[in-house]
């Protein structure tokens, strides 16, 4: 594999904060910049902290797919019982409280990419939905015989050894060959220290300049103390203490003496038995059915928000849905309907680029809200949620 030029990796650390110059990270950048223009499906393995969801955006960023969804997922953190509703969505009247139809994260992720997060994780029923998928874009929504189609680039992520897994019978040996099309594995930082010395830098003029101090470097004794520590948390650790050290030191040289205080013991593990209180001591445990809607609740949320940015992502890229788009240069301007105005898209946060894009859908319908919410790809209920939440007539 080649290795590539300081030129790139200075953009790779400008634009996604990917740090290094160890002949690790180099060949970890190598292949995300081969592989970034393809849609060739890619699985990115690392022990937790290794930056691997950093690599999955700057895949989506660096390819054809970027003016179109990003959509995480991460398949450890949604119980078992909802991940399949989740990622392919669910009809009317499949489990209770669904009273109405619902995209899932690949509907959302169509024609952009799609990251699961902690693929391990997944229960075996849902690989092969997922196997599906990957073979040929096809499936189902729970409660349905009718078949979907999704144009998404898929790219996973595991700590896990899923060789490993497939052994044990947790992990379907042809969904495995499947997403490992293309590996790219982030070494722990412990195998780079050398590193180290470029991310104290990154993380440290990043904190500064946030808070407003002037980073005043750190001494050579302090940096050979932080290559000798395990770094068991990894990149996602050392930028946690940086940070914290930066902004409560108000950028001050750090010393050994300074760092002191944020180092615990390698015998220090885990808290004394005695030192925490149990939840269970403190609060009831939840009802299980309180739990399961709770956790729909928060994901319905959060599949509005990727209708959202689905929908203003199509305004702004497809002319022959709606003509209020110009791309001039590479830079995205939104022009409304019944104006000469131009709005600078770099110049507006997610909220106003959504409130102009329903403002422009209901102009186009004459303000009928069912036509509009279809013209932006969400369903009804998304829409009068942001009519009331923006104050729309």
């Amino acid at each position: 594999m080649s290795i590539i030029s300081q030129e790139i990796v200075q953009q790779l650390e400008q634009r996604f904060g990917i740090v290094g110059d160890s002949i690790p990270m180099l060949q970890a950048m190598s292949r995300l910049v081969q592989v970034a223009p393809t849609d060739l499906t890619a699985l990115i393995t690392g022990e937790t902290g290794t930056g691997k969801e950093i690599f999955a955006q700057a895949l989506h960023a660096l390819s054809a797919r970027k003016r179109f969804p990003f959509v995480s997922v991460n398949c450890g953190a949604i119980p078992e019982t909802l991940l399949e509703s989740e990622l392919f969505g669910a009809e009317k009247g499949a489990y209770t409280g669904a009273d109405e139809k619902r995209k899932g994260f690949f509907e959302a992720a169509d024609r952009g990419t799609i990251f699961l997060d902690e693929i391990g994780e997944m229960p075996i029923g849902t690989q092969v939905k997922l196997l599906r998928i990957l073979e040929s874009g096809e499936f189902s929504r729970l409660g349905s015989s009718s078949v979907q189609r999704v144009d998404t680039r898929i790219i996973a992520a595991t700590n896990r050894d899923l060789l490993f897994e497939v052994k044990q019978g947790r992990f379907r040996q042809d969904l495995y060959f499947r997403l490992n099309s293309v590996n790219i594995h982030l070494p722990p930082l412990r195998q780079h220290p050398t590193d180290i010395p470029l991310l104290v830098e990154y993380f440290a003029t990043k904190t500064a300049d946030k808070n407003g101090f002037v980073y005043q470097g750190i001494d050579e004794q302090a940096l050979s103390q932080l290559e000798a520590l395990p770094w068991h948390g990894n990149v996602r650790e050392l930028r946690n203490m940086i940070e914290t050290i930066v902004t409560l030191e108000r950028g001050a040289r750090i010393t050994t003496r300074t760092i002191a205080p944020y180092i615990l013991p390698e015998s220090v593990t885990e808290p004394h038995p005695q030192a925490l209180m149990r939840l269970t001591d403190v609060y009831p445990p939840f009802d299980p059915n309180e739990t399961t809607m709770l956790y729909r609740s928060v994901l319905q949320l959060t599949a509005e928000v990727y209708e959202m940015k689905n929908a203003i992502h199509h305004l702004l890229n497809v002319n022959d849905r709606m003509q209020d788009q110009v791309i001039t240069n590479g830079d995205a301007k939104l022009i409304t309907s019944d104006s000469d105005q131009v709005i600078e898209f770099d110049e507006l946060n997610l909220a106003k680029i959504e409130r102009l894009a329903i403002e422009a859908a209901l102009r186009k319908t004459h303000g009928r809200r069912r036509e509009a919410a279809q013209l932006l790809g969400i369903s009804e209920r998304t829409l009068y949620r942001k009519i009331d939440e923006y104050s729309l007539s």
